[in-house]
């Protein structure tokens, strides 16, 4: 008979197994879940991108899109706000990118609409029968639920959490902290979606458990805080289908 050594490495199957049986007895704990919005449920990247030049361009930033979506995807808007006033010394007070952001989002969501990543709505009908759902974004309320309504999601979620509700966005945790409070549990009871590391940083320091499906764009990042990496939500559904 063969002996395994100590210290001789955990057959895959075996680890497999054991990650798995912890993720599942871990999942079974959890009461409520939370997400984000932009690139986790909906995909805007085009309007976003388009939004967030129009913005620069009117202040006379000196930036382009790709620098900006590498420095500050992710960041809530009051941070990214302030980031910009003190690196570029703007004339300006603080909320005035903000209202210009959102006079040029709120045009451009009237005219053109978002959709769904994929899963996205098959998951939140799913996980609504079992949790109750809230959405802990970085955007501006009015944004978030203009787009939670164009894609018929609002209705599922019981309390939605913006930028405008806490004193420091992501990658601070006091968005996931009030989401949880508002539906009634602490941190460790939920579990997070998110898809940049902004968002994870956020939901780990909250203490949830987190699912990251990373945006596109970040695949190359280190995402090593998240309690699982999927490819999409459809793996989640999987997941929480067999609980």
């Amino acid at each position: 008979m063969n002996k395994m050594v100590l210290g001789n490495p955990v057959p895959f199957f075996i680890k497999k197994c054991i990650i798995i049986n912890m993720d599942i007895n871990r999942l079974k704990k959890i009461r409520a879940i939370l997400f984000d919005l932009d690139g986790t449920l909906v995909s805007d990247e085009d309007i976003q991108v388009e939004t967030m030049l129009k913005t620069i361009n009117f202040f006379n930033i000196d930036m382009s899109i790709q620098e900006f979506s590498k420095r500050f995807s992710g960041k809530g808007l009051f941070q990214i706000e302030e980031d910009l006033i003190r690196e570029f010394n703007l004339k300006i007070k603080q909320g005035d990118i903000r209202k210009k952001r959102k006079e040029i989002v709120i045009e451009l969501l009237s005219k053109r609409k978002t959709c769904c990543t994929y899963f996205a709505k098959e998951l939140v009908q799913f996980l609504n029968k079992r949790y109750p759902l809230a959405i802990c974004s970085a955007g501006e309320k009015e944004e978030v639920l203009l787009k939670l309504k164009n894609n018929n999601l609002l209705k599922y979620f019981k309390k939605i959490i913006c930028a405008e509700d806490v004193e420091r966005s992501k990658p601070y945790p006091d968005i996931y902290i009030k989401g949880a409070k508002e539906l009634g549990f602490i941190p460790k009871e939920c579990l997070a979606f998110e898809d940049s590391i902004m968002g994870l940083t956020a939901a780990k320091s909250a203490g949830t458990v987190c699912f990251v499906v990373p945006d596109k764009k970040a695949k190359q990042q280190d995402f090593f805080l998240a309690d699982r990496i999927l490819e999409s939500l459809e793996e989640a559904y999987n997941i929480f289908k067999n609980i």
